[in-house]
């Protein structure tokens, strides 16, 4: 089993492309369902193992064919509610990076909030840092000690 990709809500499609563009992702494929837009992206460069054939219906991972490792970025224009990401029931989506302290100013200068500047993490065995992006969602990037 491996983990296929993780989904979160955005209320602002075009600046959650931006911020993380800035840190390196691209966008692997797209599709709407009932009205709402998913953006799938990954790291540049890499193979995201996804069909961008696939049928919208059969497009939403439930298959299995979606990006292993991708973020996926939900935005639904009807939404009435705010977007409201708590630690409280989400802590973090961590990312692995070859250079913490880069990716942490690439993130501050693309709309991101620092949380944890670099440091290392002993008890973990890594070296982090955690930004929150423009929605409010914690982002470590780490790489091992």
């Amino acid at each position: 089993m491996e983990l296929a990709h993780v989904a979160i809500c955005v209320s602002n499609l075009d600046r959650a492309l931006e911020f993380y563009g800035a840190l390196g992702f691209e966008e692997t494929h797209r599709f709407t369902l009932h009205g709402v837009e998913n953006v799938y992206i990954g790291a540049e460069g890499e193979d995201d193992g996804a069909d961008t054939t696939e049928s919208p219906d059969s497009a939403s991972g439930d298959d299995g064919t979606a990006s292993n490792g991708a973020l996926q970025l939900r935005y639904d224009p009807s939404r009435t509610t705010p977007i409201a990401p708590s630690r409280a029931d989400h802590d973090h989506i961590a990312f692995t990076v070859d250079d913490v302290e880069a990716t942490f100013e690439a993130a501050l200068d693309a709309g991101g909030a620092a949380v944890l500047e670099p440091t290392e993490i002993e008890p973990a065995d890594a070296y982090a840092a955690f930004v929150e992006d423009p929605e409010g969602y914690t982002v470590e990037f780490y790489r091992g000690l």
